[in-house]
């Protein structure tokens, strides 16, 4: 466990919450390959890694491999993953101000976008993925880049145990929080925690909707885009 924070921490520190919570535990490099397997699973058929990357042979080796290059360059540096005892779950946090600094990370993990999704599709994509962050907001918040649960664990009520603590501090820090879902059957569970639609776009080359949540809190404070 981590000794308590002092005053001079910044409020949303990731140091400011614990490395276990009610079995709930901060996963650390040797996760990374039953993450991605999990991730992969969990992720096979949400419509925007369908849209993503071509179906057919090696579809889910793909979309494992990006996850794992997802975890390893740019949401275990400087980020926060949780993950469940027996990688159940999981849930990838950007703490405030870190969920787009990373360049180095974005250039490592490239070359696994281009296998996920093909050369000739990567720029529709990518182009894609800058209209959706173009309503990323600017107010600090904590953004959860994903939130996953293995389909034989899913109905469990594990999704509450991966969101309540970042949540909770959130709350505590008086921060919002922000997500981004392709998947209609996600939205009802994202405004149960509190989270509203702020935006919604159609992606190109037929993709799919994208929704953008946000979580306000006890922050009171309105989704504003800045990115």
């Amino acid at each position: 466990m981590r000794t308590p924070p002092d005053s001079s921490e910044p409020a949303g520190s990731i140091d400011q919450l614990p490395d276990q919570h009610h079995g709930l535990r901060r996963a650390v490099a040797a996760d990374i390959p039953a993450l991605s397997a999990m991730l992969a699973r969990a992720f096979s058929d949400d419509p925007f890694w369908r849209w993503m990357a071509p179906s057919g042979p090696g579809y889910s080796t793909r979309l494992e491999r990006a996850f794992n290059a997802q975890l390893k360059h740019l949401a275990m540096p400087g980020g926060l993953v949780h993950c469940l005892p027996d990688h159940q779950g999981a849930a990838l946090w950007s703490p405030p101000g870190t969920w787009n600094t990373s360049l180095l990370g974005h250039l490592r993990y490239m070359p696994d976008l281009v296998r996920l999704c093909g050369a000739h599709r990567l720029p529709q994509r990518l182009y894609g993925i800058q209209q959706v962050q173009h309503f990323h907001p600017s107010a600090p918040h904590f953004y959860l880049q994903v939130l996953a649960v293995d389909p034989a664990s899913q109905g469990k009520g594990l999704s509450r145990q991966l969101l309540e603590p970042v949540l909770t501090h959130c709350d505590q820090a008086q921060l919002p929080a922000y997500l981004e879902t392709c998947n209609p059957d996600n939205i009802g569970v994202y405004q149960h925690f509190g989270f509203r639609v702020c935006q919604q776009l159609r992606l190109p080359a037929g993709g799919p909707t994208a929704w953008c949540l946000w979580r306000s809190g006890t922050s009171g404070q309105r989704w504003q885009p800045g990115y």
